[in-house]
């Protein structure tokens, strides 16, 4: 719109002051969208809460992979201690209890991350 006023000077009155009016609407609308503190929905206002969810998301797959491995462990412990209940294996049963222990503090170390 700047370079249709550029490009026609002969243009009326009355239309050189709308475009010019509307011009002004564009970079007042433009000026919010780059950042209106009031509403906290500008593009820079935005990125700050990306950032913030971006931090939450890679903290939760962090969090992921110990979990799953505590579900195994666990899933794997009971199994190992039902079957030593009906074999009376005492080994499976040491067995289970090392990885029922294994998933409980893979799972505490997935709500802590107290490694990796």
């Amino acid at each position: 719109m700047e370079l249709q006023l550029l490009r026609e000077p002969a243009m009326n009155a009355a239309a050189k002051e709308a475009t010019q009016k509307k011009i002004e609407d564009y970079k007042k609308t433009i000026a919010r969208y780059e950042s209106e503190p009031e509403t906290k929905e500008g593009k820079k206002e935005l990125m700050v809460q990306a950032k913030e969810h971006e931090a939450i998301r890679d903290h939760a797959i962090r969090q992921d992979p110990w979990f799953d491995y505590a579900e195994g462990g666990m899933q794997i412990a009971i199994v190992l201690l039902s079957v030593s209940i009906i074999g009376s294996i005492p080994a499976l049963y040491v067995a289970g209890l090392g990885l029922g222990l294994l998933g409980a503090l893979s799972s505490l170390n997935g709500f802590f991350l107290f490694y990796g």
